[in-house]
């Protein structure tokens, strides 16, 4: 395993591998070092926006929200992605492993207890 911190420079890295010898990659990974501190911001605002869409469910079934009864964390995991130099991926030229995105996200299943209704 090689680990970059200079992103320019993978391409580079990944010729030069292979005229070492290497004759195969099993894969190219982005990922960010932040992770833990976005994922707790992702996980904030998942809470956030169930529990809007609940109040509002709440109030569409004639209900108050009450305490939150029931959390369960819904982990999508993080999407790797990248993209060809240019924008066109046609698996050629220099740049196609120009690092995309790191997406780090959160889910979560909040359940209510209702008053009235």
């Amino acid at each position: 395993m090689i680990e970059l911190r200079d992103l320019d420079s993978l391409e580079t890295v990944l010729v030069e591998v292979v005229e070492a010898g290497a004759n195969e990659v099993k894969g190219v990974e982005f990922d960010v070092r932040t992770k833990r501190e976005l994922r707790a911001e992702a996980r904030a605002a998942a809470v956030a926006a169930a529990r809007e869409k609940a109040v509002l469910y709440a109030e569409a079934a004639g209900a108050q929200l009450g305490p939150v009864v029931h959390i369960k964390d819904v982990d999508d995991g993080q999407v790797q992605s990248y993209r060809a130099h240019g924008g066109h991926d046609d698996g050629g030229g220099e740049g196609d492993l120009t690092p995309g995105k790191v997406t780090v996200s959160a889910g979560v299943v909040l359940g209510f207890s209702l008053i009235g209704g």
